[in-house]
């Protein structure tokens, strides 16, 4: 085996030109995959993670059937002990109790809905930083009573910090809902759902507003690495009472899934079209080697030299080409990719507004997830594989009475 690779090798550089061309394709094909997949996979990322701290979490704990019936009297209890238990879980970072329902808000003659999430505010501002998104007055605090709202709902009601607000709405068990709130503080939060149809009030205030005592709606739950999420919930299934549900951001948000799920498709049939080209070309550049060696390959059957050791020299030449092309891509794409996932892109003018709009920070972010760069090489080997084929049979076919022949 040791003088196939030595045999492989050297007719490499026996033209070097053909065997630099080759590897270059192989290389600058590999270089944009990487770049293209890691700018692709990092706004998934970034999507993802914008949404699920803004709204849901990772996952969530919630009674049997609150997510299709969205009813207060589909609430659970608040339980410290099964806060406990799910926080031991290696992978969770954190979990924070809340209480997700609807109100008329109003001021003055003005009424809109809304969306009220009662919140714990010290757990809440350490999922998605919320404090860091009140643009006028100021956070919850522990002595000082009020709801957050965000500058779009501000703007409909014409409210400003200070302003008192009336919530009406329906309680638990279809008690009356009423109370009214002096405005701490306004948000910027750019996405357009979220900017006019949603109310923060801290956790207590929720509970007494709808007379909940001391049940929540749920438990959201940050985790460290989105892709421990199916571990993380198999083990809360374990933890938590039978009537409790586990829901994951996926079967919360599918319309969220479907996105990713259709623009992924377009930058898969993008790969393929990279790779169709790396395998014309790979399988150009080593039938060329072949048919240019004819006389060389006849000579060499005729004095003994076995079909299949030629035809293994042949696919060692391929993979190497393959390979060598690829592990220079990824030597001059990682560095690259490391400063891009630090340094993400900044968007300006339109595309930034368009971002914005769509609720996500105006940035293009890079990955660099292990799977990408050890997907690059199996692929290509497999494709070094698939291209060497044809050669193969076409030497295991020649008659070296006629490949001898002047």
């Amino acid at each position: 085996m040791k003088l196939f690779f030595i045999l492989a090798w050297r007719n490499l550089w026996r033209n070097k030109q053909r065997t630099l061309i080759t590897t270059a394709s192989v290389f600058f094909a590999v270089v944009l995959v990487l770049f293209t997949r890691s700018m692709q996979l990092g706004t998934y990322e970034h999507m993802i993670e914008s949404t699920v701290q803004m709204s849901t979490g990772y996952l969530q704990i919630q009674a049997e059937e609150f997510w299709e019936k969205r009813s207060l009297d589909q609430s659970i209890e608040y339980s410290s002990r099964l806060i406990d238990s799910v926080t031991e879980h290696e992978h969770v970072t954190l979990i924070t109790p809340r209480i997700e329902s609807f109100a008329l808000v109003s001021s003055g003659e003005t009424t809109s809905g809304a969306a009220v999430f009662g919140i714990d505010p010290s757990k809440e501002n350490r999922m998605n930083s919320l404090s860091e998104r009140v643009e006028r007055g100021s956070y919850f605090s522990e002595d000082r009573e009020g709801v957050l709202i965000p500058s779009g709902l501000a703007e409909n009601l014409d409210v400003s910090v200070e302003d008192t607000l009336v919530l009406l709405s329906q309680g638990y068990h279809g008690v009356s809902a009423a109370g009214a709130y002096p405005v701490i503080g306004i948000l910027d939060i750019p996405n357009p759902d979220l900017s006019t149809g949603v109310v923060y009030m801290s956790l207590s205030q929720a509970q007494w507003f709808y007379g909940l005592g001391d049940r929540i709606t749920a438990f959201a739950i940050m985790i460290d690495n989105p892709s421990s999420m199916p571990e993380v919930a198999s083990t809360l299934r374990k933890i938590v009472p039978e009537s409790y549900r586990i829901m994951t951001w996926r079967e919360m948000m599918p319309e969220l899934v479907q996105a990713i799920q259709v623009d992924n498709a377009g930058g898969i049939i993008m790969l393929g079209i990279l790779y169709v080209v790396i395998a014309f070309g790979m399988f150009g550049t080593v039938m060329m080697m072949a048919v240019e060696r004819k006389r060389e390959f006849s000579v060499l059957s005729a004095v003994g030299t076995r079909k299949v050791t030629l035809s293994m020299t042949v696919l060692l030449e391929t993979i190497a080409i393959a390979l060598l092309g690829t592990f220079t891509g990824i030597a001059l794409a990682f560095p690259i990719l490391l400063y891009m996932n630090r340094n993400p892109i900044e968007l300006t003018g339109s595309a930034a507004e368009a971002m914005v709009q769509y609720g996500y920070e105006p940035l293009i972010p890079f990955t660099l997830d292990p799977a990408l760069f050890v997907n690059q090489p199996v692929v290509v080997f497999c494709i070094a594989l698939f291209a060497s084929a044809y050669p193969i049979f076409w030497i295991t076919r020649i008659r070296i009475s006629n490949a001898l022949r002047v």
